[in-house]
């Protein structure tokens, strides 16, 4: 008897002892929780600030990078479809002269028309014209520059590497009609003494045994196409501090628009130790890999005083182009000091908002823990003599309830499979929706961490889609999509994921898979969906662009990439695929 009303005492004394004691101690361990946290914040913002700014720059500096190689890249092919063009177009001058005028005038006037209404083509200053000849060599249109040799035969003319360029221009035309020739001539108003590599184009006009052609010289193109390519980066972040300037590995400044008095000129050409660092550093740090971060001083064009600058450089691959970015050490302090005040400020407003709650805690506490105190003594005494009875009605109870939780925790869990297929499901297609795409490249991004797995990404649109939803109304353009997800998912693996990116545009995520076997598949899709008949819309085709992850690739980067070469088949014609390795 004495024991257990020692134990009642004791625990009606419990709540009193306890309840203040957990809630002081709360109180000091969340105070002591926010003060570590405001001191580890403190030691990260600047690191954190530093690299998020470092990031930034490296994806800009590798977009254009990306960019540039890309276009230069593609120049030669451009060259080629431009010469055909100019070739095929004066062509077709021709021919319609020929056709409406071949019975009305004499052959002679009828040639002579011909040369007249082709010769005003010409291009790059006088660089690249139309020309004639006959398959004797006879030349009918010249330049001006050349017009002297109008009615003579120059078949055994040759480049400046020696090559019979009349004679194989000729066989050219009669062996294939048309075709292209690399040949090597000087320039009009360049030195005699130096030599430029240009592409000709002939085509055969078969009425008078003539032959039609024109050329552009290489260097022409590419000086082109580097102007077009300087201009369209010229106007990124044109006004920031974290402007993109490009250089050349022989010192020249290509494009710099905080310092546009710079371009043009080489390093060598100023007296300025503030160039004479920023260039060795340059070269130094793209000398192993091409790439590289360079810390230097420099003017900052928001301040117009000296700064320290941390900068981004990489090497446009193939070329002697080197593209830069960076941002000032002065602006980062700036942003993390501004950031340090505000977390500082609302660091001692929680502080002090704590030490009010607990205070406020420990009395409340105490009050509760005197009213429980009495409170539970009273229902302690009370529920020794119920107890037995609770017991047994509690074991029922129990059962009871755990039926009722096991019934209710199964309907949960069919609930929240079919919530989780609904949150990852495309309603219309049924393949993943984009925030499961995302989640599966996250997935893969993780897996390659960890194991150095590769993995491609093929991304697929549905070419000339809106055409379809206007003609045929958006219920035929849903059924496309539909059967497109099918054919698309036989070309796949099982492992393979498939997902609607948005609208008609597609993602495929193949796990460790390279970039041939993922341009292979890409292919396969590509003609499976061309030769199916899409009644009645008959024929579908998608452009694609793949690629295959780079090591250290974020998913944003990794959906930019593969965006740029879906966008590049789109502009090369469509229904094509473009792999970016």
């Amino acid at each position: 008897m004495i024991k257990s009303k020692s134990l009642i005492t004791l625990l009606g004394l419990g709540p009193l002892l306890l309840i203040p004691a957990i809630v002081i101690s709360i109180a000091v361990v969340v105070i002591l929780s926010e003060q570590s946290a405001f001191d580890k914040t403190n030691q990260q913002l600047e690191r954190e600030r530093i690299e998020s700014r470092e990031s930034s720059v490296r994806a800009k500096v590798d977009s254009i990078v990306d960019l540039a190689s890309y276009r230069k890249s593609i120049i030669e092919a451009e060259l080629h479809d431009r010469i055909k063009l100019r070739v095929e177009h004066a062509y077709k001058i021709a021919e319609a002269l020929y056709q409406q005028f071949a019975f009305i005038y004499p052959e002679a006037e009828l040639k002579k028309l011909i040369i007249e209404a082709l010769r005003p083509l010409v291009w790059n200053n006088g660089e690249s014209f139309i020309w004639i000849l006959d398959d004797e060599g006879v030349f009918y249109l010249a330049p001006e520059y050349l017009k002297h040799l109008e009615g003579s035969s120059i078949l055994d003319f040759k480049d400046a590497n020696g090559l019979e360029v009349i004679k194989e221009e000729i066989s050219i035309v009669r062996n294939e009609g048309e075709g292209f020739l690399w040949d090597c001539f000087t320039k009009p108003g360049e030195s005699m003494e130096k030599h430029f590599k240009q592409l000709a184009f002939v085509k055969g006009f078969d009425h008078y045994g003539w032959y039609l052609g024109s050329a552009e010289y290489l260097d022409t193109a590419t000086y082109k196409t580097d102007r077009e390519l300087l201009e369209s980066i010229s106007k990124v972040d044109k006004d920031g501090s974290d402007y993109v300037f490009i250089v050349n590995t022989q010192g020249d400044i290509l494009l710099n628009s905080s310092r546009p008095e710079l371009e043009g000129k080489n390093f060598s050409a100023f007296n300025n130790p503030l160039l004479e660092e920023l260039s060795d550093k340059i070269y130094a740090a793209i000398q192993d890999d091409g790439k590289g971060l360079i810390e230097y001083r420099w003017v900052n064009p928001l301040t117009a005083k000296i700064d320290v600058k941390r900068t981004y450089v990489r090497q446009v691959p193939g070329t002697d182009w080197v593209v830069g970015s960076g941002f000032y050490k002065q602006e980062v302090d700036a942003e993390v000091a501004s950031m340090q005040k505000t977390l500082s400020t609302q660091h001692q407003q929680r502080l002090q908002d704590l030490l009010v709650l607990g205070a406020v805690s420990t009395v409340v506490a105490v009050l509760v823990s005197l009213y429980l105190t009495v409170t539970v003594r009273k229902i302690l005494k009370r529920y020794q003599l119920e107890i037995k009875v609770k017991n047994a009605e509690l074991r029922d109870l129990n059962a009871s309830l755990e039926a009722k939780v096991t019934k209710r925790t199964a309907e949960l869990r069919v609930a929240n499979r079919q919530l989780e297929q609904l949150a990852l499901t495309d309603s219309l297609t049924g393949v993943q929706n984009r925030y499961a795409c995302m989640n599966e490249l996250e997935d893969e991004v993780r897996r390659n961490e960890r194991y150095h797995e590769t993995f491609s990404v093929i991304m697929l649109d549905v070419d000339f889609f809106k055409e379809v939803n206007d003609r045929y109304g958006h219920d035929v353009g849903d059924q496309v999509l539909v059967t497109l997800t099918g054919l698309i998912q036989s070309c796949l693996r099982e492992v393979d994921k498939l997902g609607r990116f948005g609208g008609e545009e597609f993602v495929v995520v193949l796990p460790q898979t390279g970039l041939q076997e993922a341009e292979a598949i890409a292919e396969r899709i590509r003609l499976k969906v061309e030769n199916f008949d899409f009644n009645p819309v008959n024929q579908v085709t998608l452009s694609l662009g793949v690629i295959e992850y780079r090591s250290g690739e974020s998913v944003g980067e990794v959906l930019k990439r593969v965006d740029v070469a879906l966008y590049s088949s789109k502009d090369q014609g469509r229904n094509r695929i473009t792999v970016f390795s």
